[in-house]
């Protein structure tokens, strides 16, 4: 019995691949016609060999490489079986890194809703926080006078890829005291907080991961435009504290918080210090 024939257009029908994509496919010897008339250069397809653009269409699909189809198409049973192996490991791979981007969205969106419910500048409040790993390394020297931007150089290439999301980018921390004046302030760490597992696996021997613990935070936000106005804010925060007889069970951590992105827009970030209370002292 004679096998069936199709025209590439008959083809591209049954199969749903366009008839511009089935003349590539001839065209780099990945699926080529049974046969082509000579007066018409008509293409023309038999009906055992269509199971092979079901091959094509699954390899797509699973982002193989045209140049790599070609190979696959040759496989015999075990290797084709190593060949599905090794892709559901790739799969798998984009699986965890969608995950992981799909989290740092909603921590970047987490921390732009939290911003927009703080309540006036320079105004302490209660915040209960979630858990943050953070990345520190030790504050040589570092104090309120003296940090710039530089400072944070060390975090920064763990931070390459997520720059724009990292609400609360870069902070520094440092010992709760009642304080009396700015000289007394002195950086123990410098820190950024954990948003992708790549940034672990960069660590270098003089940083390493920690722990923002959660529960009930006294914050005050604030714009710093001087030593004075910085050292004001934080006794406005020491302040809180005794005044609500509060017991302060950490450090003070204090963050930057880049207000936009625009470069038409001079560059405008917040301060955001907050220190942790037990939670029974305060209702």
């Amino acid at each position: 019995m004679k096998e069936k024939l199709y025209t590439i257009g008959e083809v591209s029908k049954l199969v749903n691949i366009s008839i511009k994509a089935l003349r590539y496919y001839d065209k780099i010897n990945l699926f080529k016609p049974a046969y082509v008339d000579p007066d018409t250069n008509y293409r023309y397809y038999k009906d055992s060999q269509l199971h092979l653009l079901d091959l094509i269409k699954s390899l797509k699909y699973i982002g193989t490489p045209l140049e790599e189809m070609k190979e696959v198409q040759g496989l015999q049973r075990d290797d084709f079986f190593a060949f599905l192996s090794e892709q559901e490991q790739i799969v798998r791979k984009k699986i965890e890194s969608l995950v992981e981007i799909e989290k740092i969205i909603a921590n970047a969106k987490k921390g732009l809703q939290r911003q927009m419910e703080y309540p006036s500048l320079g105004q302490a409040f209660i915040l209960y926080e979630d858990e943050l790993k953070i990345l520190q390394t030790k504050a040589y020297g570092i104090d309120p006078k003296n940090i710039l931007n530089a400072s944070y150089s060390k975090l920064k290439k763990f931070a390459a890829s997520t720059e724009g999301f990292r609400n609360n980018g870069y902070g520094v921390i440092f010992s709760y005291q009642p304080y009396k004046h700015i000289d007394e302030v002195s950086y123990q760490y410098l820190f950024t907080p954990v948003l992708t597992n790549k940034q672990i696996s960069l660590l270098t021997s003089d940083t390493d991961v920690a722990i923002i613990p959660k529960g009930k935070y006294v914050c005050i936000t604030f714009k710093s435009v001087s030593i004075d106005d910085y050292f004001l804010n934080l006794q406005k925060l020491i302040h809180y504290v005794e005044q609500h007889q509060l017991q302060v069970i950490s450090d003070i951590y204090e963050s930057l918080i880049y207000n936009h992105h625009s470069l038409n827009q001079k560059e405008e970030y917040l301060i955001e210090m907050r220190v942790r209370i037990r939670e029974e002292c305060f209702s």
